[in-house]
């Protein structure tokens, strides 16, 4: 969470804990840059009683800022093309946290130690399993398409 909290020092990232829970989807976490205000990131603030899952919706959030998301997800999608490019924007947020919190080369080092479930490289990323299913499947998309 350190570095995290670095990047978001650095590149000047405003962050609020706002309450979700009456919000219908499962949603933890949303990117925004307003013109005034500037890039921010909204965490559910229930984030605070699960480590993991707060580090993982965190490092996706950033993700959007390194990205450059084109659509905003509290625009109506009017057009299957702009909910491609959102599916596209959340690609590129996830491929870039999970970069940052399981490097490839960290992985195949977990991997090549005897660390083969799911669950166990969960645990030794101190990521979610549902982070790390995620990472493991854009790793086999990224290694197919060299």
């Amino acid at each position: 969470m350190d570095k995290l909290w670095g990047i978001v020092k650095r590149e000047n990232i405003g962050v609020r804990y706002r309450d979700f829970s009456q919000i219908p989807e499962n949603i933890h976490g949303l990117y925004l840059y307003e013109e005034n205000i500037g890039p921010l990131i909204v965490l559910d603030k229930r984030l605070h009683y699960s480590h993991r899952l707060h580090k993982c919706v965190f490092a996706e959030e950033i993700g959007h800022f390194y990205t450059a998301p084109r659509t905003n997800l509290l625009t109506v999608h009017a057009s299957a093309n702009l909910q491609t490019m959102e599916s596209q924007d959340e690609r590129k947020a996830a491929q870039w946290a999970t970069d940052f919190l399981i490097p490839d080369h960290e992985l195949v080092k977990a991997l090549e130690s005897g660390h083969q479930s799911c669950s166990e490289l969960a645990e030794y990323f101190d990521v979610t399993e549902w982070f790390m299913y995620r990472k493991l499947s854009l790793f086999k998309i990224t290694r197919t398409d060299r």
